[in-house]
């Protein structure tokens, strides 16, 4: 599966503010998701609910982005519902702890990167990301997040990887 083959969320550019940062606005999103101790673990599960490990056997298409927020101890993980599917017509989780849920519309900025998302390269970009905000009088709300676009086995130079925060 590539990257091209995988249902993007839409969004709306709003405004660009210069070295890859964008501000963003989202409309609802319908995820599933999960809390781990890691990012395996939690990946994992959330690939088996679309993989048919529901209790209507259903397989669900993968999407992009996986959606993480990283916490002290704990990854908190969603993958959006495919289009179509909503809280009410999803398969049922077989297990207690994948949450289907909605998000209500938000605006959010972010700043695009490739490489591999975690460690050093989610720290320095959240920081210009945070920087830039900041220069520009941009006020945030919430924590900052990391959004994945592409599949594990895809070359590190051409993965599509976010960092985000919600702004007012």
């Amino acid at each position: 599966m590539t990257n091209e083959q995988v249902e993007h969320i839409e969004y709306d550019v709003i405004e660009e503010l210069g070295d890859r940062v964008e501000i963003r606005q989202y409309g609802n999103l319908k995820l599933i998701s999960t809390v781990a101790s890691d990012s395996d673990s939690a990946f994992r599960d959330l690939a088996g609910y679309i993989f048919g490990n529901n209790k209507q056997n259903i397989r669900l298409s993968m999407t992009a982005p996986v959606i993480m927020s990283i916490g002290k101890g704990f990854i908190d993980m969603s993958f959006v519902l495919p289009q179509g599917y909503d809280t009410q017509n999803a398969p049922e989780p077989e297990r207690k702890d994948i949450l289907i849920h909605e998000i209500p519309p938000k605006k959010v900025a972010t700043i695009t990167f490739s490489g591999y998302a975690k460690g050093p390269a989610f720290k320095n970009n959240k920081k210009k990301l945070e920087e830039k905000l900041n220069e520009k009088g941009i006020k945030t709300q919430g924590e900052f997040f990391l959004m994945m676009y592409d599949p594990p086995w895809t070359p590190p130079d051409i993965k599509r990887n976010e960092v985000a925060i919600e702004v007012e």
